[in-house]
């Protein structure tokens, strides 16, 4: 036995005669209701997929400064922390992983976790780009995200910057 179906339909107009708005009451068994959680899930899933390096702009020179004078606070913070930060391929795409507690801790030192975590995978990338003496083409490491002409630029430019951030601890990985 199928359930009865009841179409009400109303329009309201207003003065000018300008249809202001519609309704339709549909009485039909409806399907259930879909649980908060798994609204969380498919946001984080539509999150998962965005890489920190989507629809962000290229490195300012001011901005590659200020990451740099952080940078020896991360990296000691993270190895003391037993965080782990560093790049990594997701779906196919270059990628940055970090934890919930490096996020929190960039928040705390003015910085936001994406844009940050973004400088360091496409710097990192840049440098090795220009050590390795060419633009890496087809044999780029998945992982590895492309890199501006403006943002080798700088990694030229501040490569013993970039150097000595970078060499006060050891590299940020916990296998």
């Amino acid at each position: 036995m199928t359930s009865p179906i009841l179409r009400v339909s109303s329009i309201r107009k207003g003065l000018t005669g300008v249809v202001l708005g519609a309704a339709l009451l549909t009485l039909a068994p409806l399907p259930p209701c879909t649980p908060p959680e798994a609204h969380a899930a498919r946001a984080s899933q539509k999150k998962a997929t965005a890489t920190v390096y989507e629809k962000q702009p290229p490195v300012q020179e001011k901005e590659l400064l200020s990451f740099l004078e952080l940078l020896p606070a991360f990296r000691n913070w993270a190895q003391s922390n037993q965080e782990e930060a560093h790049p990594v391929q997701r779906q196919g795409k270059p990628d940055f992983l970090y934890s919930p507690k490096a996020a929190q801790w960039v928040k705390e030192h003015g910085w936001q976790p994406v844009r940050f975590f973004c400088v360091m995978g496409r710097m990192a990338a840049a440098l090795v780009i220009v050590a390795e003496g060419n633009d890496m083409g087809n044999t780029r490491p998945p992982d590895m995200p492309p890199v501006s002409e403006s943002e080798l630029h700088l990694a030229r430019r501040h490569m013993g910057a970039m150097l000595q951030a970078g060499g006060h601890a050891p590299p940020i990985r916990v296998e």
